[in-house]
């Protein structure tokens, strides 16, 4: 039953988490079509039911997922079984960190928590030794995660050989996706000028 809920719970955020990634991706062509689209995705999600249910879930999937993690300790074995373990951890921690950061700054900055607040910190020195592999391992972690949860599920459903070439392009793919969105958060390919506002957060 914990595991049916722990798959419901990551479809939702799921759901969430690959429209914030295309929305993300939006940063190729600027921030402002970043922050359009961003602006439309919010009538969906910044109603207070939709936020709940999406706290909700996350605490569940932390906990349930370090649940899994300490149950099967050392019982692990493969590249594939363990990095399941460590993105999921990694996910853990992230989630927790970043839900935590989004509602300090709606609600102690009283900033707009938009890709300025997210990428300010790429801006400020030494906080992007931190920032930048902090984003480039979660959208990985979220990559090995699914990845994982693929190879297991289709084990019944098509031949080993296949199962393993999806399983590693998917990883492969969530590197790349990942690479791409650190180079256009660093403004590699459109100029990006953070307002001093949430530059005064590094000071």
């Amino acid at each position: 039953m914990l595991h049916k809920f722990h798959k419901i719970s990551a479809l939702i955020i799921g759901s969430f988490v690959l429209v914030h990634l295309i929305n993300h991706l939006c940063i190729l062509s600027g921030t402002q079509q970043h922050i359009d689209f961003m602006e439309a995705f919010r009538v969906i999600y910044r109603n207070p039911v939709a936020e709940i249910v999406l706290l909700i879930c996350v605490l569940f999937q932390v906990c349930s997922g370090i649940y899994f993690v300490w149950r099967r300790r050392g019982q692990r074995s493969g590249f594939l079984e363990k990095a399941q373990a460590i993105s999921g951890l990694y996910l853990a921690y992230f989630f927790l960190n970043h839900v935590g950061a989004v509602l300090f700054g709606r609600y102690i900055a009283e900033l707009d928590t938009n890709i300025y607040y997210g990428i300010a910190g790429f801006y400020t020195a030494p906080f992007h030794l931190y920032f930048i592999p902090y984003y480039f391992l979660a959208v990985v972690a979220i990559f090995i995660h699914i990845a994982s949860a693929f190879y297991w599920l289709s084990r019944n459903s098509i031949t080993d050989p296949m199962r393993t070439k999806l399983t590693y392009s998917i990883i492969i793919i969530g590197v790349l996706i990942s690479a791409t969105l650190m180079l256009g958060f660093n403004g590699v390919f459109n100029e990006i000028i953070i307002p001093p506002e949430y530059l005064e957060l590094y000071e």
